[in-house]
């Protein structure tokens, strides 16, 4: 019985594990360079491709082609960099939860 209980408790375990990044998404971390270089700083690039501007970034997950799983929510505010054409736009997006995608 004992067994039984222990053998139920572990898969709950696992299941439960299994479904916590089911909200998240995969990207990779873009350091185009400094924004007063006239780079964009850190940007989210999405699996789709798409790029998002995080309003902030932790510094342990600043680092070039890091790959990461997401959870983030659009602020529904553009934001621009580079100060000589062509601009860039991109949506700025504020990071809810991110962790190292292993």
């Amino acid at each position: 019985m004992r067994k039984i209980i222990l053998g139920v408790f572990t898969l709950s375990l696992i299941s439960i594990s299994c479904s916590k990044d089911k909200n998240y998404t995969s990207a990779t971390i873009v350091d185009t360079g400094d924004i007063s270089l006239n780079g964009c700083g850190y940007l989210i690039r999405l699996a789709d491709g798409r790029e998002e501007k995080p309003l902030y970034l932790p510094s342990s997950f600043q680092h070039d082609g890091l790959k990461v799983l997401v959870k983030y929510h659009n602020t529904g505010i553009m934001d621009t960099c580079r100060n000589i054409p062509p601009r860039e736009f991109y949506d700025q997006v504020v990071v809810d939860d991110i962790k190292r995608d292993l």
